[in-house]
């Protein structure tokens, strides 16, 4: 069991090319800032003066920003509200100083060389704006003025708003030394001296989703891997990032498949507390004694050795049997082998009525759903935090494990697993 243990705990990294049938495996990278840091190093950049020139109807306007800049995410943009104070001068008469909210909302794209690119888009003024001023004699639609300013304070906001995503969010520094890293084979355990060793093939990434004050990017290294024992494998030659490319959505688990042993050993201690020194039968009653596992043509192989009205050696044949249905690996056809035991057992034995074949089979069942769902769940601790590099670690869960064909050996039973999960890279 214990071997077991550690092949689900490296599940992760196995190779994927183990079946034709399995897709690769993606390593996900969750990249991510918040609303509140990126309001923060825009409004370091932001000057005082925003515009100060020649406005709408013949009118000049001075434009000061009064405040930090509020910023949002939402419906996948990023919504900024920029405080002003507008003067507006006509001739010799000036406006008293007019408090309003220029908004802006900002679409992000990732370019192929993996820089942000942004889109800033005027969308109108706070509602708490007055609808006229009062210049001299005119009386002046303040909104229909407002609209001569935004495209010089937009041409300033702009060329600042997509710097400073791109400083947030840091997307092309984040990703380079996860790609080139990924090259390196990694010792994964060190008593057992396994390697990991990855060959990524590309990156793929989902769109960017700005929600709930959050700006937030999904990728994904779709890699082969492989493990081995002994020295450290010779690295991949590290290729160049690549360039990014941009899908809907993408599968974001893994799926592995390798051969898991569960040991008869294992089972023996598993069928102790039902079997050992308990009595079975109506009318003649048997005491177990002493009982053995063993593999024999395909069969698992349950001797028993008893006492009572029978003092001698039992021997109980079961089969392993996959249901693809329910995804479950049951023992049938248990009985007796009444080849080997001659006479003693016979279709009309009152042993044929005991409940000891029920109990095996039935404990046998639970004993390696047990074990496997035990398995799933430590490999998952396992994965929640494993140092990769300086600062990168990786988290995982195994989320379930179909089961495949099994066969009987001298010493364990040997089961096609497939593993499905998913991982990702914190990066701190």
């Amino acid at each position: 069991m214990y071997r077991l243990l550690i092949l689900l705990t490296l599940l992760l990294f196995s190779a994927a090319s183990a079946s034709a049938a399995m897709p690769p495996s993606s390593i996900n990278l969750s990249v991510e800032t918040s609303a509140a840091d990126l309001a923060a190093i825009v409004n370091q950049s932001l000057p005082t003066e925003l515009y100060k020139g020649q406005g709408g109807l013949g009118t000049s306007v001075t434009v000061l920003r009064t405040g930090p800049v509020a910023v949002a995410a939402a419906d996948n943009f990023i919504h900024v509200t920029l405080p002003v104070q507008v003067t507006f001068k006509y001739g010799f008469y000036e406006s008293y100083p007019l408090r309003a909210g220029l908004r802006f909302k900002t679409r992000v794209q990732v370019a192929p060389d993996w820089r942000l690119k942004t889109e800033l888009y005027y969308t109108g003024l706070s509602d708490t704006t007055a609808d006229t001023i009062k210049l001299g004699p005119l009386s002046l639609n303040l909104r229909s003025l407002m609209e001569g300013i935004t495209q010089p304070v937009q041409r300033l906001l702009a060329p600042i708003i997509d710097s400073k995503v791109n400083d947030a969010v840091q997307l092309k520094a984040k990703v380079t030394p996860l790609w080139q890293n990924a090259f390196t084979p990694i010792l994964i355990n060190k008593e057992f001296n396994t390697w990991l060793k990855l060959t990524p093939e590309r990156i793929v990434m989902s769109p960017l989703l700005a929600a709930n004050n959050q700006i937030r990017l999904s990728i994904g290294v779709i890699t082969g891997a492989e493990i081995s024992v002994g020295p450290k494998p010779v690295a991949v030659p590290v290729r160049a990032l690549p360039p990014v490319q941009q899908l809907t959505t993408f599968d974001k688990n893994f799926h592995i498949q390798l051969g898991a042993d569960i040991f008869f050993n294992d089972l023996v201690t598993a069928l102790n507390p039902v079997l050992l020194d308990k009595t079975f039968g109506e009318d003649k009653k048997i005491t177990v004694k002493k009982f053995n596992l063993t593999g024999d043509g395909g069969r698992l192989v349950v001797l028993l050795t008893t006492s009572g009205d029978f003092d001698g050696e039992l021997t109980i044949l079961a089969k392993p049997v996959y249901n693809r249905q329910n995804n479950t690996l049951t023992f049938e056809e248990v009985d007796f082998d009444t080849k080997n035991s001659g006479w003693l057992i016979s279709a009309g034995s009152w042993l044929f009525s005991s409940a000891i074949r029920s109990t095996i089979k039935e404990k046998l069942d639970s004993a390696v759903a047990e074990q496997l769902e035990n398995a799933r769940l430590k490999a998952s601790t396992a994965l929640s935090s494993l140092r990769l590099a300086e600062r990168v670690r990786l988290t995982g869960a195994v989320k379930s494990l179909s089961l495949g064909e099994a066969a009987v050996q001298q010493d364990r039973l040997s089961v096609q697993v497939v593993a499905q999960g998913e991982a990702g890279v914190i990066l701190k």
